[in-house]
């Protein structure tokens, strides 16, 4: 979202010298209008504009809406851009304002002026945060800091600080739109900071523009920014490749157009009267479609899983800023038209006017405020979320932003208020996200009991009767050359892996390799082509054994086309071709059925059982197609159904009781799914793990695993307990 901006907007007088003189600054910096002679109609320059104010409330209201998962507002992430539109307008008219004024631009004093606005909030933001980790993690339960990535945060405080969230978000690989991770309470802040970059860089861009383009600024500005909005609109349909839209969504480049678009109406109208009659009869004739077809967007441009649709960024972005651009153009004008007068209802200019609190507390109010800590869900959580984010943006705004907007810096030690309060801020967050400090040592997750060993049955395993076995040739491996298996899936295979590696590794016969990445599937690492071949020459493994979900969405709706692809995917992996060996045989893992996908503690909505269901079905898919490979390569592929190992009859539970214990009271039962109901905790890990260790020791006559593996080092590696507190040591309730 962007900022909101001072909309005293700037004069559209004449600019000669006597009109020049006439004009003064307000309280906040802007410039004023001239003094308007007779029968001239007075322009926006330092009038407050109402309507500017209903319309950041609908923005910001379309925000929330779309982040509390409302169905009917899943393109509500459209706020931002219509901030963005709204803010290009602004500030480009109030520079031009200023020059065809003063003649000059005194950008010390409006960069002073966007600091004095912007800082105090963020800062304050910033420091609730980190003081909220420590309390929470000292004095909050068993599990508290699971919401809470230290090290994240600390890199997502600090990039927020310094107004490059946006591109340190792209640079890390944190999806705006991750399915699984605990969200960051500051995951919103990137564009504060693509808004930041346009404060500090465009005034230098206007400033050389009204300087080398002479009395021609105008027709010459218009034109570049019709033509940056353009390229910017461009680079992202051409940047974009489906999947993950995490970098053309951030992108200060991709969405320099929002701003650009707004720059344009100020282009045509700064340092001009206000239009006539005729002309404002035909703003407020376009005004209400185009605002019509902007809540149509709100409605329709999101998908169940909240992602923008793909056609958003082939050109649905830029038709958005086209019509925000519209609806600007007519509701700043001084006689309002119908939408303007909607626009200027008290309530709404009120919610405006603290629109920029609201936007800053209202992620880290929902990512906090949960099921969990409240005990309340539906519409009672939500109304309590929007009333607790209400209150503090309130207080906010009238206990610390608008009292330190209005004071004077013109003393030094008055400007140094700024660096000594991001230092202040910056020590804060670093010293609050030292693990000792927000989370003193707890006890380790717990471990299930030792696996059922020989002589009775492991759950999960055992399942492959009726396949073709893969056959190794003889001699294929040994103590002396252990068998070369690879691990090939996403995330969850990527967590599994380490357990895996040490069930297999304890036979003295098998070492394991892994090649899981999170996020993998053949839908999103699209150069799987060319990447197998190249681990299939590092690595050299005899078998592989995959696993994966992020193809479920195409593997249910179009399993033919999915079905071929898989097969061509395997293909290569068993003869690549160009020298390099291929694999002697892929096993399939099948995937488990993942629990409700929504963050820890937050009551599940209509749309998230309509999402599970979704995914759901999709993994279904996926497995169903897989399960169908080993009659396509008989002897070269098989699939092992070893998800059993971690459901309670059959059906998922982030809990399981002591093996063999079915009715064993609660308070023994182990935690066997991270608190993002997909991912296992080690308890989990090593029940998978022993089903796959069953399946082939029968299948290779593997010597006997060394007992103990499933309670070595491996249980303590760092992605068990990423984001801290994953696999809290708890139990379920009742």
């Amino acid at each position: 979202m962007s900022v909101p901006t001072d909309h005293r907007a700037v004069a559209a007088g004449p600019t000669t010298g006597a009109a020049r003189h006439a004009r003064r600054r307000d309280g906040n910096g802007a410039v004023a209008a001239p003094v308007a002679g007779a029968g001239q109609e007075r322009a926006v320059s330092g009038r407050h504009l109402p309507a500017l104010d209903g319309l950041r409330a609908v923005a910001v209201a379309g925000v929330v809406a779309y982040h509390l998962g409302f169905g009917w507002a899943s393109g509500g992430y459209l706020g931002v851009d219509l901030f963005f539109v709204l803010s290009g307008f602004l500030i480009t008219s109030l520079l031009l304002e200023e020059w065809s004024g003063a003649g000059r631009l005194d950008l010390g004093a409006f960069w002073g002026r966007r600091a004095r606005r912007l800082l105090p909030a963020l800062f304050l933001v910033l420091v609730a945060i980190g003081a909220y980790v420590v309390l929470n993690g000292r004095f909050g339960p068993p599990g508290a800091t699971a919401q809470v990535d230290l090290s994240g945060l600390r890199g997502d405080a600090l990039a927020t600080l310094f107004y490059v969230a946006n591109w340190h978000a792209i640079f890390a690989h944190q999806s705006y739109f991750a399915q699984f991770a605990a969200p960051s309470p500051l995951q919103h802040t990137w564009s504060l900071a693509i808004e930041e970059q346009f404060y500090l860089v465009w005034p230098l861009l206007l400033l050389a523009l009204v300087t080398l383009a002479g009395r021609h600024w105008r027709r010459v500005g218009a034109g570049l920014c019709v033509a940056g909005a353009a390229g910017s609109a461009a680079l992202m349909a051409v940047l974009y490749h489906g999947g993950d839209p995490t970098r053309v969504y951030f992108g200060t480049d991709t969405r320099a157009f929002d701003l650009l678009a707004g720059a344009v109406i100020a282009m045509v109208a700064a340092a001009r009267p206000q239009p006539g009659a005729r002309a404002r009869l035909v703003l407020h004739a376009a005004a209400l479609p185009a605002a019509a077809g902007l809540g149509y967007f709100w409605v329709v441009a999101g998908t169940a899983q909240g992602v923008p649709r793909s056609w958003m960024f082939q050109g649905g972005f830029l038709g958005c800023a086209a019509l925000a651009a519209v609806v600007v153009s007519d509701v700043r004008l001084v006689a309002p038209g119908p939408l303007g007068a909607a626009l200027s209802l008290r309530p709404l200019r009120w919610i405006g006017t603290i629109s920029y609190g609201i936007y800053l507390w209202h992620w880290p109010v929902l990512v906090y405020l949960t099921t969990a800590r409240t005990g309340l869900v539906g519409w009672q959580l939500d109304l309590a979320r929007v009333g607790v984010t209400m209150a503090v943006a309130t207080a906010s705004f009238y206990l610390v932003e608008r009292p330190l907007r209005r004071r004077s810096y013109h003393t030094w030690r008055a400007r140094g208020l700024a660096p000594l309060g991001a230092a202040v801020t910056a020590a804060v967050v670093i010293i609050s996200t030292v693990p000792a400090v927000a989370a003193p040592p707890s006890r380790s997750p717990s471990v299930a009991a030792a696996p059922v060993r020989r002589g009775t049955a492991v759950a999960g395993a055992g399942g492959f009767g009726r396949q073709t076995p893969i056959v190794l040739p003889p001699g294929t491996f040994s103590r002396s050359d252990p068998l070369r298996v690879t691990v090939l899936g996403d995330s969850v295979m990527y967590v599994a892996e380490p357990g895996i590696a040490a069930a297999l590794g304890a036979t003295g016969e098998v070492t394991v390799s892994s090649n899981s990445i999170p996020g993998f599937g053949l839908s999103t690492a699209t150069v799987w082509p060319t990447e197998f071949p190249a681990m299939l020459r590092v690595q050299r493994p005899e078998l592989v054994l995959a696993s994966w979900s992020w193809d479920d969405n195409w593997a249910l709706e179009r399993p033919a086309q999915y079905t071929a692809t898989l097969e061509r995917a395997v293909r290569t992996l068993l003869d690549p071709g160009g020298g390099t060996t291929g694999a002697l045989g892929v096993i399939f893992l099948q995937f488990p059925p993942s629990g409700p996908v929504v963050p820890y503690g937050t009551q599940l909505t209509a749309a998230d059982r309509r999402l599970d269901a979704q995914r759901t079905a999709g993994q279904r898919a996926w497995n169903r197609i897989v399960e169908s490979l080993p009659g396509v390569f008989p002897g070269r592929v098989m699939y092992l159904p070893v998800a059993p190992s971690i459901l309670l009859d059959g059906r998922y539970s982030p809990w399981l009781p002591p093996q063999g214990r079915p009715h064993a009271p609660r308070s023994t039962w182990t935690r066997v799914r991270m608190i993002d109901n997909v991912h296992l905790c080690p308890a989990g890990v090593v029940r998978y793990a022993d089903a796959v260790l069953a399946d082939l020791t029968e299948l290779y006559h593997l010597g006997s695993a060394t007992a103990g593996w499933w309670r070595q080092s491996w249980i303590g590696d760092p992605r068990f307990n990423t984001p801290p507190g994953s696999c809290p040591d708890d139990h379920p309730p009742g």
